[in-house]
C-alpha cells in the first residue's frame, strides 16, 4: 500500500503496526565535505514520518525475548523487538543510498541505523583530514 511517498508493509508480528519502507532518493550522498547538508536533509525526512528516533537512538532495541507469566515459565520470541528489528533493518537500508562509497566502506561494519547514524558523524573528522592533506 503507498501512502503519502511511502510504502508500508504488513507486520506478522503485530499486525496493527505496519512498517514503513522509505527511499531517500532526493537526498544528496554524504561526502567527506557535505556533513551537515546530509544531515539535515536526512533529519527533516525521518523526523517527517516519525522514524528519527531509530537512527538518532530515543528508542533501544526492547529485549528480544520475554518470559511468560504462565505457572512454568516460558521464554518466546518477543513480537516488540521484531517490529523494531524489521523496522530498523529498513531504515538502514534507506541510510545506507544516501552514503558516497568513501563513506559507506568506513560504516560497514555497523548493524543498525543508530549504528550507522552515530559512526558516520565519527568519521567526518578523519575524511576530511585526508582530503585537506591533498
Amino acid at each position: 500500500m503507498v501512502i503519502d511517498g511511502y510504502t508500508s508493509i504488513t507486520n506478522p508480528y503485530e499486525p496493527s503496526k505496519p512498517l514503513v519502507c522509505i527511499t531517500l532518493g532526493s537526498v544528496t550522498k554524504l561526502l567527506p565535505i557535505n556533513y551537515l547538508n546530509w544531515q539535515l536533509q536526512v533529519e527533516a525526512f525521518l523526523d517527517g514520518y516519525d522514524l528519527l528516533k531509530y537512527p538518532d537512538g530515543s528508542l533501544s532495541a526492547p529485549s528480544k525475548t520475554i518470559t511468560t507469566t504462565a505457572e512454568t515459565p516460558v521464554r518466546t520470541e518477543n513480537p516488540v523487538y521484531q517490529t523494531w528489528r524489521r523496522q530498523d533493518r529498513l531504515i538502514y537500508g534507506a541510510l545506507i543510498t544516501t552514503l558516497s562509497n568513501e563513506v559507506a566502506s568506513l560504516v560497514s561494519q555497523t548493524k543498525t541505523s543508530h549504528g550507522l547514524w552515530t559512526s558516520s558523524r565519527s568519521h567526518m573528522p578523519r575524511l576530511l583530514a585526508a582530503i585537506s592533506s591533498n
